[in-house]
């Protein structure tokens, strides 16, 4: 065992040292009975609070971690390959023990009533191959990036969501021709041929940023970033994090608008189009707002003549054209309101006569901010939570 953690400590490809669970066997591996007995309570208590067995943690040690050897190696020569091959060969042995086998590489330093009392974890199998490891890299790269699909960006750095909105394309009803150009585009994207920016814009409640957020659960190999509209000014930094990576990020910006003389205005302007420097290919902004002017008017606009507000209007139309894609959503009316509400209802199987439906639909909109896809979807998902519960709606 000793010999094991000396090669596992001078791995190659994958820098696994500093590990707590690979450190707690070099300390049973080097240790005397309390070392021994403090490695294993280690192990235990990494693998059993994760719930995970010895060879899924050494997996994700492998898959999720930062192996900046494995990240340059997506096209291994053959000296490359033999160090992942060494490395693999060395980490299957130590998935090798089990709690059986460590208790007994332990027997000539720990009482053997004491192993006898000790918990056991589950051993798994680790049977993945070097091509499976470089194959992984090649495709999803590594850390944060293999490990989650979407992120939030507070400026600095990148913060994992690992609880993302599960909707998709088929939950959201009517619209289809809007959402078949977005979902074209990022296809187009997504195939490595040119696609566009994309700029939704339309009423509150009409599907634009759950359309965004539905492509994200389509796409395997698809990354989103969402950036607040404060700090649109940090977009060059945002670009460089992301451009080495071999996945593709749609830079998600909600309700964007910006005050006169904004300076994140010309920077956004500048990474969209217009700067020295291109925008990575890897990179797409789809960017959702509810003003006709993303730029807001200031009262002295408003009252300086039709010269003043044509030259606020031209400043906006100079944002939004650089986008590529423009998409409108519009506001429902009766008719389309009450078929997304049909349509909702029938997939989560709520069996009310059409006129009574309807009539119930009326009313919730009414006592909501009108008609919106948004407001039939909460009025399906009240009257659905109503019926379960016996209750009247």
């Amino acid at each position: 065992m000793k010999q094991l953690m000396y090669i596992l400590n001078a791995s190659y490809a994958f820098d696994i040292r500093h590990d707590p669970l690979v450190m707690a066997f070099s300390c049973i591996a080097n240790g005397f009975e309390a070392n021994c007995l403090t490695g294993y309570s280690r192990i235990c208590r990494i693998l059993l609070s994760e719930n995970k067995s010895l060879a899924q943690y050494l997996h994700d040690l492998l898959i999720y971690g930062k192996h900046e050897f494995m990240e340059k190696c997506t096209a291994p020569t053959e000296q490359q390959r033999k160090a992942v091959e060494f490395d693999i060969a060395a980490i299957k042995q130590l998935a090798q023990y089990s709690s059986e086998k460590l208790k007994a590489a332990m027997s000539d330093r720990v009482d053997s009533e004491v192993l006898s009392m000790l918990p056991d974890y589950e051993q798994g199998t680790f049977d993945y191959t070097a091509d499976y490891f470089i194959e992984h890299y090649a495709r999803y790269g590594s850390g944060i990036f293999a490990k989650y699909k979407a992120f939030s960006f507070d400026g600095e750095q990148l913060c994992p969501i690992d609880n993302t909105d599960p909707i998709r394309l088929s939950d959201l009803k009517n619209y289809e021709v809007q959402r078949n150009q977005v979902v074209e585009n990022t296809v187009c994207f997504m195939s490595g041929k040119p696609a566009q920016n994309v700029l939704l814009y339309g009423d509150r409640g009409t599907g634009k940023s759950s359309t965004v957020k539905a492509l994200l659960n389509e796409y395997d190999d698809l990354r989103m970033v969402e950036l607040s509209k404060n700090d649109v000014g940090m977009l060059p930094k945002l670009f460089n994090m992301l451009k080495a990576c071999p996945l593709r990020f749609i830079i998600m910006i909600d309700d964007l608008t910006f005050s006169e003389n904004d300076d994140r205005f010309s920077v956004l302007k500048a990474v969209l189009e217009g700067s020295l420097a291109a925008r990575p290919d890897n990179i797409l902004i789809y960017a959702t707002t509810n003003r006709r002017k993303i730029i807001k008017e200031a009262a002295t606009e408003q009252l300086g003549g039709d010269a003043v507000s044509a030259d606020a209007a031209d400043e906006s139309m100079s944002l939004a054209d650089r986008f590529g894609l423009f998409v409108t959503f519009g506001k429902p009316d009766k008719a389309v309101y009450l078929d997304i509400v049909r349509k909702l209802a029938q997939d989560r199987g709520i069996a009310i006569g059409d006129e009574e439906l309807c009539a119930a639909a009326e009313r919730f909109a009414l006592r909501r901010s009108g008609r919106s896809p948004r407001v039939a979807r909460q009025f399906v998902d009240h009257i659905a939570a109503r019926l379960e519960l016996g209750m009247d709606y």
